[in-house]
């Protein structure tokens, strides 16, 4: 078991963030300590949510509180994933310049919450400020194709691409998720030193929020006990199995 801290969102209805992220750690056997950058009452997708936002001062009082009494000590990994601010990102890769103070092998997870389809759903500062403070401080970087494009400036259309755009950051690890195929797949791409492994998996017409996240989570729990090819295989049929279950679902209440 590996305690690992959580920075990201937080909803009550619908699993996205750490709301869908943290689940997955647990059921696995790590310790997770969650703290939220944002509350909402449910995912956008489905209308204008109620939100609480957690000011900077306040997100970073919530870690150091955890930390002076000890909370953070022995934890093996941080996973990052949407903020609401610079502020907060900024108060996220200071901590982890702490942790990595005491313990240089901390696992930094990344998942750099930007944007898809084309564009940015977080303001530009935001996107700056993950670019540059916490983007050199992973060794997992888990964007989406447009994530990856925006970070790097390259054009990500296909696994090739994928795989010169991930090359060009100085991340030891990059999962990179929604990689175009054609019009029946997606491929997700893993690119670590030499290995590289792009698994294909068709697209559906219906899949919940939070895949991204479920991804992430799944990576890091099985990646914390296994090397990196054997982590995104298991992560890859978990997320599937879920997103199948997740779609019955969803039919049989229609």
């Amino acid at each position: 078991m590996a305690k690992v801290l959580c920075l990201s969102s937080q909803v009550v209805w619908g699993p996205v963030g750490n709301t869908a992220a943290v689940p997955v750690l647990q059921a696995a056997g790590h310790e997770a300590l969650q703290v939220p950058t944002i509350l909402l009452s449910h995912h956008p997708g489905h209308g204008a949510p109620a939100v609480l936002r957690v000011e900077v001062a306040a997100f970073a009082g919530l870690i150091e509180s955890v930390e002076a009494r000890g909370g953070l000590a022995g934890c093996a990994a941080v996973m990052t994933g949407y903020f609401a601010s610079p502020g907060q990102v900024e108060a996220a890769a200071a901590v982890i310049r702490r942790l990595r103070g005491n313990d240089p092998d901390v696992v930094v997870l990344t998942d750099p919450v930007l944007g898809d389809d084309g564009r940015l759903y977080v303001a530009e500062d935001v996107a700056r400020a993950i670019r540059d403070h916490l983007v050199p401080l992973a060794t997992i970087l888990t964007p989406n194709a447009f994530e990856l494009s925006w970070l790097t400036g390259a054009s990500v259309t296909d696994r090739d691409s994928a795989a010169a755009a991930a090359a060009r950051l100085a991340v030891p690890e990059v999962l990179v998720t929604s990689v175009p195929v054609d019009d029946q797949q997606l491929g997700t791409l893993l690119c670590a030193g030499h290995m590289k492994r792009f698994i294909q998996t068709a697209k559906r017409a219906s899949v919940p929020n939070g895949t991204g996240d479920y991804l992430a989570g799944a990576y890091l729990a099985a990646r914390l006990r296994q090397a990196p090819e054997a982590a995104l295989v298991a992560a890859m049929k978990q997320l599937e199995t879920v997103i199948a279950k997740s779609v019955a679902g969803v039919l049989q209440n229609t």
